[in-house]
């Protein structure tokens, strides 16, 4: 078997930090000492993640500014007050708040699922013709179906479950979920240029 090299452990350990290391901490935290701790790691985490961005001048995702800034705004509301209450509802806000935000890019005519598609690793990023290609279209309408389904989803969990595993159930769900929708970016332009062929 192929020893990694320092180069694939060092992009491990950063995509790790940069995209999992809140979740993860949370869980632990929360199990540890109780949701405020966790709660404040989570703000804690987010903050770092931010300041690696900058000084390693990395250029942060939308989708990693938006989570994060639900992240801090509702984990901080928790922190200030006595009972933690706001930050079981950032899943569930999270998601609305990108399906409404493509939902209007949408009307808008701004091409999101065409910059989402051109941020895409090079082995699986397709030929692009135009931002206006229909295929994008469609799926982005899809990707706000589905974003508006799964806000619901993470309502009810709220309601449901504790706030350690509604935050690991939100990783594993979104995460996974994420991947196949990015990855459907391809398999759905390849699928349509072999119909046009």
């Amino acid at each position: 078997m192929k020893t990694p090299s320092w180069e694939q452990l060092k992009q491990g350990v950063s995509y790790f930090f940069l995209n999992l290391a809140t979740p993860v901490t949370f869980y632990w935290a929360f199990h540890e000492w109780g949701p405020k701790a966790a709660i404040g790691f989570a703000v804690g985490v987010s903050i770092l993640q931010l300041l690696t961005h900058v000084v390693f001048r990395v250029r942060p995702s939308p989708i990693f500014i938006f989570a994060s800034g639900f992240t801090v705004v509702f984990g901080g509301i928790d922190l200030w007050i006595k009972t933690p209450q706001f930050y079981r509802f950032e899943p569930f806000a999270q998601n609305f708040g990108v399906a409404t935000f493509f939902l209007f890019a949408t009307w808008a005519g701004l091409p999101l699922a065409y910059e989402v598609a051109k941020a895409l690793p090079k082995p699986v990023q397709p030929k692009f013709r135009t931002p206006d290609d229909p295929a994008l279209k469609r799926l982005t309408w899809i990707w706000i179906v589905y974003l508006y389904l799964k806000s619901g989803f993470y309502l009810f969990l709220a309601f449901r479950v504790d706030l350690a595993n509604l935050i690991l159930l939100r990783t594993l769900i979104g995460g996974g979920s994420m991947a196949v929708m990015i990855l459907a970016v391809p398999f759905n332009l390849l699928r349509k240029k072999n119909r046009d062929e």
